[in-house]
């Protein structure tokens, strides 16, 4: 049997085969073809962009986010150093967040000259700017298998929070040694 002899199944199939000319020709069925009249033509597959997805929350992935930046700063003698996180948080991430690196600025902030008068208290602004935008936002969606961070006390309730008197108190009892003299 030679190889014209066999069965060709492509032969039967609706292909362009260039000995024939032959070129199948698709015909949409009917329902496709019927439309209400006031409704617009169907849009092709290939013509339609993918609509961008809002990235969910940095820690659990849950929606809706806030974009907000929050700071820690950390003052010594002569210098000192600020850590921040910029990324989107859903509002129990942010306001745990918040909380915490507040309550890290109350404690560790105070205690450089440069960081008394300037850096400290432009971390607490900015938080504190970061803690309504969080609380602004609807409660989140969670996502299955991520769990939010635990919001935890508020910044006044945690006793770290309270070591910011102390630099207080020193300026205080600085500054009524200078006037009494």
């Amino acid at each position: 049997m030679s190889a014209q002899d066999r069965p060709q199944p492509w032969r039967d199939a609706d292909v362009h085969i260039p000995a024939t000319g032959y070129v199948p020709q698709y015909t949409p069925p009917a329902w496709y073809q019927q439309r209400p009249q006031d409704a617009e033509p169907p849009i092709p597959w290939h013509s339609v962009a993918p609509q961008p997805v809002e990235p969910g929350c940095h820690v659990c992935g849950a929606r809706p986010v806030a974009h907000a930046e929050i700071r820690a700063h950390t003052g010594l003698l002569f210098f000192g150093w600020s850590s921040s996180i910029g990324e989107p948080l859903c509002r129990q991430c942010g306001i745990s967040l918040v909380r915490t690196m507040t309550t890290q600025t109350l404690c560790r902030g105070w205690w450089g000259l440069l960081s008394l008068l300037f850096h400290t208290p432009v971390a607490l602004g900015e938080n504190a700017a970061a803690y309504r935008k969080y609380r602004a936002l609807p409660p989140p969606t969670p996502v299955p298998g991520r769990r939010p961070l635990h919001p935890g006390k508020p910044v006044l309730r945690r006793p770290l929070a309270y070591v910011a008197l102390v630099p207080l108190v020193w300026a205080i009892v600085l500054i009524s040694s200078i006037a009494l003299r």
